[in-house]
């Protein structure tokens, strides 16, 4: 395991010291995924330029700007100094480190290659950051329309389509459906909209405090992938990152069920961990790794016969490293189509919804002038 090097510092803060609108402060504050972003990178520099891990802890805590992230790393340094694990350190402080991000330090402590893994960690960051960003730009436009055409959709029903109503009702109009449906709206928004709305925000916020309650977890990962587009792009995520940390682990000479229990780990998915939990029983069996793998139904075409060509060929290692690369290539491009695409779907979607309205209330005075001639 990872340990310090170099000598003690002084005392550091606690949370027992802190008073209490600081731990309000700190817990309203954020972690930005471009400081974790750093931290990786300068890490992974520090290491390899010799750095002791507690000296580089310290100097890419005084450049933080979260006071979340600076709460964080003060306690990781604490817990170096005491003696433990970077790995056990780090994962104190979920709110920061996520669960894949501790369980990619535990495949470096095990493999001795922690900058490796570092800047694995910073260019999985990299990317996620880069596709967010994308993907905001993307939708900005479509947005903005999308929040107008929501307002006058509102306004059209809560106050427009009821004056058109008793309209209706006077020249005894045949409505049609698109205009029952949106007067039923209206009516329902009428009665029940405070309740609806209250009851809304109360079930978004429990969900968000139990968000990371294990049956909640649990949900959410089978429901990522299941989604259309985004979750191939996360089995693509996924896959690669369980090719590259598998390699990692068998070029450091880790034994491949313990590389496997670790890699498992690292896939940062319920689903994927449930899975392959057979898989560690057939290698113990004394079955090769392809087959396996692919009872699973996880993995693409691709990986398993990398695999398979790596066991017979005795690089089994060598033929993860490129697997993960060509998924990664692949990820990037189909991020690129999803990020084309959003755009005209959004505004296709406002286009429908405003079709919808504009045919709801022209149809009806197109009978009633009918009738009037």
């Amino acid at each position: 395991m990872i340990r310090l090097r170099g000598a003690r510092a002084a005392a550091l803060p606690t949370a027992a010291t802190d008073s209490w609108l600081e731990r309000v402060s700190r817990r309203m504050s954020s972690i930005n995924r471009t400081e974790l972003l750093i931290f990786s990178k300068q890490m992974a520099t520090f290491i390899r330029a010799g750095v002791p891990i507690l000296d580089g802890i310290r100097v890419v805590r005084e450049q933080a700007d979260s006071k979340l992230f600076r709460w964080a790393l003060d306690g990781v340094a604490q817990a170096l100094e005491e003696g433990e694990a970077l790995s056990i350190a780090l994962s104190r402080h979920p709110r920061v480190f996520s669960r894949l991000y501790v369980d990619m330090i535990v495949a470096a402590e095990a493999s001795g290659e922690i900058d490796s893994i570092l800047d694995q960690l910073a260019r999985h960051l990299e990317r996620g950051d880069s596709t967010s960003r994308k993907i905001r730009q993307a939708m900005l436009y479509p947005s903005i329309v999308v929040g107008l055409a929501l307002v006058v959709v509102f306004i059209l029903i809560t106050f427009v389509l009821p004056s058109f109503a008793r309209l209706f009702a006077d020249f005894d109009a045949d409505l049609p459906l698109p205009t029952q449906v949106l007067l039923g709206l209206g009516s329902l928004g009428e009665r029940y909209g405070l309740l609806a709305g209250a009851v809304l925000l109360a079930t978004v916020l429990l969900l968000w405090l139990w968000r990371d309650t294990r049956p909640l977890r649990s949900i959410r990962h089978r429901l990522v992938l299941r989604l259309p587009l985004v979750g191939r792009l996360v089995q693509l995520g996924i896959g690669s990152r369980f090719a590259r940390m598998l390699g990692i682990l068998l070029r450091a000479g880790v034994p491949i069920t313990d590389a496997l229990d670790i890699a498992t780990a690292g896939t940062g998915n319920d689903v994927y961990r449930r899975r392959l939990l057979p898989v560690r029983d057939a290698l113990f069996a004394g079955e090769q790794l392809s087959g396996p793998l692919a009872r699973t139904g996880l993995f693409g075409a691709l990986l398993l016969q990398m695999v398979k060509v790596g066991e017979a060929t005795g690089t089994l290692e060598r033929y993860l490293d490129d697997a993960a690369n060509f998924m990664d290539d692949d990820l990037d491009y189909r991020t690129g189509q999803m990020v084309t695409l959003i755009e005209p779907a959004m505004i296709v979607v406002v286009a429908l919804m405003v079709g919808f309205v504009a045919l709801s209330v022209v149809t009806p005075m197109y009978g009633i002038l009918s009738e009037i001639r």
